[in-house]
């Protein structure tokens, strides 16, 4: 008698336990479109909502809720993240690292790249070339170049950004369509992500042409991945997580979302990648 019930008690811990509660995932997201989007009647509909939602209908294994935030406090929280925090497609800087655990790649996208007015009289000039490099550009005292605040940029153009001199300066945008201060000339470039600039260009009322030159020191393209705190905890929610992208990152749904609003020519750039990223098991964490 007394083997068996050792044998029971041995068992116990590793059985499923009525009404306990599921372990849980709280997701940061910020009101970005078209990424993500938090208000109205597209909410959650935007590409990087789907493809989270997808992977939380994966992690069936825990309780998820989404949180919505700003930009500033978005990094506050990361960098002092609970057990429960996690962020999807995040970019890896070492100052992120330092308090959170990155998964295997979960997105990958076109970096960011210089946009202008394609009748901006240097706009044939540099898109001839292989590129323009921001050291130069941010020093001309009749351009002014414009980024959204508080975002984690390349360290590439986070160095050049609101220091005296240079032409790189940092605005809110969250209620404002920056296609709509290149169009009426009020910046001169913008450094975004071209499927963005592409959805602005959308909603724009004053339509117009845009040029996308590539930025010196920037690979073309990037991977983000899904963060959590550097704990135990979070290694554990990761080691799940991984589990689940391996399975997305062949799946249709998953990949239809994440290219959404590239442009044909930008579809075909990442396509030419997708079996690479498909198979990169590497974390930048490790």
């Amino acid at each position: 008698m007394k083997s068996v019930v050792i044998s029971v008690l041995t068992l116990l811990p590793w059985m499923p336990v009525p009404g306990l509660a599921k372990p849980a995932i709280d997701w940061l997201s910020i009101h970005w479109p078209p990424s993500r989007i938090a208000d109205g009647v597209d909410k959650g509909q935007g590409h990087l909502d789907q493809m989270q939602q997808l992977l939380m209908a994966e992690l069936v294994q825990y309780r998820h809720q989404v949180h919505y935030s700003n930009f500033a406090r978005v990094e506050q929280t990361l960098a002092a993240p609970t057990a429960q925090t996690c962020m999807f497609a995040l970019i890896y800087n070492e100052t992120r690292g330092k308090t959170m655990f990155f998964s295997i790649p979960a997105v990958t996208s076109v970096n960011v790249m210089l946009h202008m007015r394609a009748d901006h009289p240097l706009a044939r000039q540099w898109r001839s070339g292989t590129g323009v490099a921001l050291s130069e550009v941010t020093l001309d005292p009749t351009m002014n170049g414009l980024v959204e605040r508080n975002r984690g940029y390349p360290a590439e153009v986070k160095k050049y950004l609101d220091i005296a001199g240079r032409n790189l300066t940092g605005q809110s945008l969250q209620s404002v369509n920056p296609v709509d201060l290149l169009t009426a000339s009020r910046f001169d470039y913008l450094i975004e992500f071209p499927d963005r600039v592409r959805y602005f260009q959308s909603i724009s009322l004053q339509k117009s042409q845009l040029v996308d030159i590539p930025i010196r020191g920037l690979d073309p393209l990037i991977y983000s991945y899904v963060a959590c705190q550097n704990s135990a905890e979070g290694k554990l929610r990761i080691r799940d997580i991984n589990q689940a992208l391996q399975k997305l990152r062949g799946n249709k749904a998953y990949l239809d979302a994440m290219m959404r609003w590239l442009s044909p020519h930008r579809q075909q750039q990442v396509q030419k990648i997708l079996p690479q990223f498909a198979d990169d098991v590497n974390s930048p964490s490790l």
